[in-house]
């Protein structure tokens, strides 16, 4: 088989993020496609998938195809996040910092739940998403991971409900909008802590509070680690 890479047999999603941060920050995303995406595409005649006969003649199966399309469908959550992440400080304010978590969480479900999928191939139907106690699928997948991993990276996704849910987070606005750092955010819920602050309050403000732009590229900066080691630890071996 020929060596594909993704600079030359990608689509354009791909190849547009290489230089961005696959090359520097997710390379393991190239090395998982080459091992295990591109022998169930009709490469060199097309990108697209094998049909089930195709993909029974050389050992694969449904659980393949969708395992091949969770990796596809987070790095389009990544696309969109660092999208968000170049918008400037000055315009940055809380949509998009919502914008970004709601992207990040949704990265972490999806790799959840492709680690499970193909460290347990023949437990979850690849084409059920919620299951049932007979027949499991990707909600059970990723609650699984969670469970039996000390729920990973749990502040991001909680930070992402805090942001979605309930009442909005007290913001302070000045050359940049500020916001409470992820696992701060639930001591401002009443917002008379921002509005008519006490002495004392002013000074947890300046420790609690970063800037919307810094909170989100943290958290960029924690998912991407956790998709490089994990794919190069689990499905890289």
């Amino acid at each position: 088989m020929p060596t594909y890479t993704l600079s030359n047999d990608g689509d354009r999603i791909e190849q547009y993020n290489l230089n961005r941060f696959l090359n520097s920050e997710f390379h393991a995303y190239e090395k998982f496609w080459q091992k295990h995406v591109i022998p169930l595409t009709n490469r060199p005649q097309n990108i697209h998938f094998k049909d089930t006969a195709q993909l029974k003649a050389i050992g694969k199966s449904g659980n393949d195809i969708c395992i091949a399309q969770l990796h596809y469908s987070i790095l389009r959550h990544l696309h969109r996040t660092y999208d968000i992440r170049q918008i400037s400080t000055l315009n940055f304010q809380l949509f998009e910092l919502t914008d970004g978590f709601v992207r990040l969480s949704g990265t972490l479900d999806i790799a959840f739940e492709l680690l499970e999928r193909y460290k347990n191939p023949k437990k979850y139907d690849p084409w059920v998403e919620a299951g049932t106690k007979s027949n499991l699928g990707g909600r059970e997948a990723r609650r699984n991971w969670q469970k039996n991993n000390q729920f990973p990276l749990q502040s991001i996704k909680n930070y992402r409900n805090h942001l979605i849910h309930g009442r909005m987070t007290p913001t302070v606005t000045g050359a940049q909008t500020y916001l409470p750092n992820i696992g701060k955010e639930k001591k401002y819920f009443d917002w008379r802590l921002i509005t008519n602050p006490s002495k004392q309050t002013i000074r947890s403000i300046q420790n609690d509070y970063k800037p919307a732009k810094l909170i989100l590229d943290e958290a960029w900066d924690k998912t991407i680690d956790y998709l490089q080691t994990q794919w190069m630890n689990e499905l890289l071996p």
